[in-house]
């Protein structure tokens, strides 16, 4: 199937099947998307107040050494990171098989026989159900565990590149050559080769995580088997896999920068209505100015994200593909 037809296919589905549009948000905010779209309604610290919160422990530590509280403290930073990464990957992987089904079953069947069966599913009851539960929780750890494979080249370049940027951080800190722009994209400019790995295997991990999940969602393959798959699809139709990744990825960047610009802007209008005490009707207002704002952006969001799993599901769903 080419791109085009791939990618019309995928909006004319996903238009045609609500559903998937929650589908799609909660899969994409519990693999770290819940970070983007609580930036406009979250007031991010300034350098200085996190190096007045980040200086004196920093300073125990080296003069003291390490404590049992801050070793704690890190401990349960760490545990909580990995659990939400399994609880969230694994809950996200259940979403994505069940809206790949259902985008496969739109494209597939008329709608009279997926009505008839949505209802007999419902009709399982004893041992049918508790048999359907379990196979769709081995698919949902099946999914996560080649998500995870897959983005094992993403793990690795942070991992490179952290050493390259804190060397350019400090550089930049303490040797600027340009004092006008942003230290930011000083340090990205001074590291070109850690962004492009960084982008590079972030793509590579996406494209094969979820051509990988439609084989085991819709083919019950086996992990291993799902990453071959993956992986020969991505050797033999390369051109295409990236069509189909970058166009609905541009699309929702497209769709979240505005929409994160117009909640913020909303968000500080907000802000100065509360420090006005004496306007509590311009208060309301600004209020339900930024919850619409906001709401639409987080609705314009989940349904650019269905659209962008459907396309691996038109795409490249059949196992003969």
């Amino acid at each position: 199937m080419t791109p085009r037809a791939a990618l019309t296919g995928a909006l004319l589905l996903t238009m045609a099947t609500p559903a998937t549009w929650p589908l799609g948000l909660a899969v994409f905010l519990l693999r770290g998307g819940l970070l983007v779209v609580a930036l406009p309604i979250v007031v991010l610290p300034t350098p200085v107040g996190i190096g007045n919160l980040v200086a004196p422990t920093l300073t125990r530590v080296v003069l003291g050494g390490v404590s049992v509280g801050f070793a704690l403290l890190v401990t349960t930073i760490v545990v909580a990171g990995l659990a939400w990464v399994v609880a969230g990957g694994l809950l996200a992987a259940t979403f994505e098989a069940e809206a790949a089904r259902i985008v496969a079953a739109k494209a597939a069947a008329p709608v009279g026989v997926i009505a008839l069966d949505q209802h007999e599913t419902q009709d399982l009851a004893g041992s049918a159900a508790s048999w359907v539960v379990q196979r769709h929780r081995i698919e949902a750890s099946r999914i996560f565990r080649a998500r995870a494979v897959a983005h094992l080249p993403l793990v690795i370049a942070i991992a490179w590149g952290s050493a390259r940027l804190v060397a350019v951080t400090y550089r930049e800190l303490t040797n600027p050559f340009d004092v006008a722009t942003p230290v930011v994209w000083r340090v990205l400019r001074g590291s070109p080769d850690v962004v492009a790995a960084i982008v590079l295997t972030w793509m590579l991990g996406q494209v094969v995580g979820a051509i990988a999940a439609r084989k085991v969602a819709l083919t019950r393959g086996g992990t291993a088997a799902a990453l071959r798959a993956a992986f020969a699809t991505l050797l033999r139709r390369p051109l295409t896999v990236l069509l189909d990744f970058w166009l609905p990825t541009l699309v929702l960047a497209l769709v979240l920068a505005p929409s994160a610009v117009a909640a913020a802007s909303a968000g500080e209008v907000v802000r100065a209505a509360m420090n006005s005490r004496n306007d509590p009707v311009g208060l309301v207002l600004a209020v339900v100015l930024f919850v619409s704002l906001w709401m639409v952006g987080v609705a314009l969001t989940g349904v650019i994200c269905a659209w962008r799993a459907a396309v691996w599901t038109v795409g490249f769903g059949e196992p003969s593909r």
